[in-house]
């Protein structure tokens, strides 16, 4: 891990005035904010402006989360200064107690190899073939379990001390090819729960739907579906839990049942913590206590599209997922599934011959 960035040296409450003049936004403005400015005399710190002010409450929610470092483990600290943009200062303006925030600027090492921009986590959502055409270098399946280790470690860290971020997805985290560390953005929206829970395409929780708040269940979703697409390399969900391998790669196969019960359970309550998470992607087992949470049928995986396995198993072979709870009552699967095509035309074939059979003995028995 790179050393975290310096002490803000103002206080914890600032005026718009105390910063200005602001550099030019580094950000278009999407979401919450109006922009994203460097702070002229304050190098490596950022002012994040805010669309709508906030009230009072917003205000003491922000300022809990600036303190939360200075309150907490020395180890849960240090993941916040140098995995997070975690706010240190709160922005006000006239009568406004938010204004916006000041955050750290992410680290040049989570920029990309050869451009201007951040390497967001969205591009661990490709293929090995992918990364190999467009000439970047291939993670490899341990950079990826290492990566999302550390990811689920700021996730852990939040679900500990009962904070929900909601915001888990492909552009809100970038990471390093060199020493697979992670820098989640955003991050000044996250609360004691529950709070609002964001609009993501193809983020949903199925068993939080909206008008609902996002929860921490609504979290482990999230961040189990994201850790899936990034091991698998792929971003559609049926193809990533069908590329999902049995194991680890060290033959520990708690990861692979562990992000199904998160992504498959049928009880929200019953999906793991991120600490069961975080422990399987560390090597530790993954220990139930009492009888598994009931699970949803994995969706088929589409048959056009190539298995591409990249943690655990072997690359390009496609993982056997045929169990009972996959096929359907009738017990026809889909294009080369047992149960499939393939069986009905052995059936008929055999029927066939059956037949040619018994019309042969019949008439040997009657010339006799």
């Amino acid at each position: 891990m790179a050393e975290m960035t310096g002490t803000w040296p103002l206080p914890a409450v600032v005026t718009l005035d105390d910063l200005e003049p602001l550099k030019k936004t580094i950000s278009a403005g999407a979401g919450q904010s109006t922009g994203i400015h460097p702070i002229e005399d304050q190098p490596s710190w950022l002012a994040k402006l805010y669309r709508t002010p906030g009230d009072h409450s917003e205000a003491t929610r922000l300022d809990e989360l600036i303190a939360l470092p200075g309150g907490i483990a020395a180890d849960d600290s240090t993941t916040l200064g140098t995995s997070t943009s975690w706010p240190v200062a709160r922005i006000t303006k006239g009568d406004n107690p938010v204004h916006g925030c000041v955050i750290p600027a992410a680290p040049d090492r989570f920029r990309q190899d050869s451009a201007e921009g951040f390497r967001e986590i969205d591009t661990l959502a490709r293929t090995t073939d992918s990364f190999a055409r467009q000439k970047l270098r291939v993670p490899s399946r341990s950079d990826r379990l290492r990566i999302c280790r550390n990811l689920v470690l700021v996730a852990e860290l939040l679900e500990r001390h009962k904070l929900v971020y909601s915001d888990w997805s492909y552009s809100n985290a970038f990471w390093c090819h060199d020493d697979a560390s992670v820098f989640v953005i955003d991050i000044d929206g996250c609360g004691p729960g529950p709070v609002p829970n964001i609009v993501q395409p193809n983020w949903d929780d199925p068993l939080t739907q909206r008008p609902n708040k996002a929860d921490a269940c609504t979290d482990r979703f999230r961040v189990a579906l994201l850790v899936t697409r990034c091991l698998t390399g792929q971003r559609d969900l049926a193809v990533a839990l069908n590329d999902l391998a049995e194991s680890d790669g060290l033959g520990n196969r708690g990861l692979r049942e562990v992000l199904l019960d998160i992504l498959l359970s049928e009880d929200r309550e019953r999906r793991p913590s991120m600490a069961e998470l975080g422990t399987v992607l560390a090597g530790g087992l993954y220990a139930r206590f009492g009888s598994p949470p009931a699970r949803s049928p994995i969706p088929a995986r589409p048959a056009s599209v190539p298995s591409t396995t990249v943690v655990g198993g072997t690359p390009g072979k496609n993982v056997n997922w045929n169990t009972p709870a996959t096929t359907s009552s009738a017990g026809n699967g889909g294009p080369g599934e047992p149960g499939g095509p393939q069986r009905e035309t052995v059936f008929i074939v055999a029927f066939f011959v059956i037949v040619v059979l018994l019309i042969t003995i019949v008439l040997i028995a009657n010339n006799v």
